[in-house]
């Protein structure tokens, strides 16, 4: 089962236990795509960095549509 992390409490408690996290964001029909799947390395009111599988760093965007999900 899949969890939409939402809140700062979501998140923090996806970077402290190290969960990976999978990122969403519509295409240009409005239909979710996963784009990208990583750990949380930090995050603020606005922003998520992730570390993704390809050991790479990302940036997303909290307020533009972006999803964030764990598994549960």
């Amino acid at each position: 089962m899949r969890k939409t992390l939402k809140s700062d409490g979501d998140l923090f408690t996806a970077a402290l236990s190290q969960t990976t996290v999978s990122v969403w964001q519509p295409d240009e029909n409005g239909m979710y795509t996963e784009v990208d799947r990583g750990i949380i390395e930090e995050y603020t009111q606005s922003s998520v960095r992730l570390s993704t599988i390809t050991d790479e760093i990302a940036f997303y965007f909290r307020d533009d549509g972006t999803l964030f999900r764990a598994e549960v």
